[in-house]
């Protein structure tokens, strides 16, 4: 079979992108997209490699190789391990629902240590579509919701020259995120924020799901030039909007900067020894 190099290493970067997205989205890990996309074309770079030296085929370098994709990708993001193995498992997904289609089609979709696309490009993507699904399925709620990643923490926030530390819930289960920058929020009660912005907050007084929108006209300049919306789903509520600042900056407690909105709660808090929600 003629195996043609920039195919080759296209098609794995490209399968190795949607393989390192579909690991981070199932395990909560917020990663930029171009340092994923740079950790893609080091997985492409090692399929050339596997084609040119075949011994990088083998299940142990394949494996070390995949922990390097997976460092290059989330290293600090997370804890690296869980990460790392749902790596692996959304790999091994992805290969699976590619052997199965290349046997139903007599067409070879792997070769040496990554994929080739001897078949129709769309053939491929519908492998890693069906395998982004499959693991989803198998994998989503034991990777971002199990207790090792539930955990009470302090952070540090700042904005307009006010600071307070918030306890908050670090959980995976939120996922919302600001929809320009693709930053994710931290979810601030009430009583956190009323602290955080003193007589400020009294422009928020009443804030809900459903008049977030008409808070924003409402803020005054100083305010309104921070503040945005975003759109959630929760039990109850099928299209809400929240309310959120850009702040000064926000830090854990090892004093670690982490690149976030504030997003604005509807609801109280303070029941659980926590204030806020953080998916980071």
């Amino acid at each position: 079979m003629t195996v043609y190099v920039d195919v080759l290493f296209a098609v794995n970067a490209l399968m190795d992108y949607a393989t390192l997205l579909a690991a981070a989205r199932l395990g909560g890990i917020h990663s930029g997209r171009g340092r994923i996309a740079l950790a893609a074309l080091l997985g492409g770079a090692y399929a050339v490699l596997g084609a040119v030296m075949p011994v990088l085929g083998a299940l142990p370098l394949r494996l070390a190789a995949g922990v390097g994709i997976c460092a290059a990708a989330y290293y600090g993001k997370g804890p690296f391990v869980r990460v790392c193995a749902l790596y692996l498992l959304v790999s091994a997904a992805f290969a699976g629902v590619a052997l199965a289609l290349g046997a139903a089609t007599g067409k070879r979709l792997l070769f040496g240590a990554g994929y080739y696309l001897a078949v129709p490009l769309r053939l491929l993507l519908l492998a890693a579509a069906v395998g982004y699904a499959v693991s989803g399925v198998l994998l989503r709620g034991d990777a971002a919701h199990g207790a090792v990643r539930r955990q009470i923490g302090t952070v540090t926030v700042s904005l307009f020259d006010r600071r307070i530390q918030v306890n908050v819930l670090r959980d995976t289960g939120n996922e919302l995120t600001e929809p320009a920058s693709g930053k994710p929020a931290l979810i601030l009660g009430q009583s956190a924020a009323a602290r955080l912005l003193g007589e400020r907050f009294a422009a928020l007084q009443g804030l809900t799901a459903g008049n977030a929108a008409a808070c924003l006209a409402a803020l005054p300049p100083e305010l309104a030039r921070r503040a945005g919306l975003l759109p959630y789903q929760a039990v109850g509520t099928a299209n809400g909007l929240l309310l959120f600042f850009r702040p000064d900056g926000v830090w854990d407690a090892a004093g670690k900067k982490i690149d976030c909105v504030l997003a604005i709660g509807t609801e109280r808090m303070d029941q659980g020894g926590y204030e806020g929600l953080l998916g980071v």
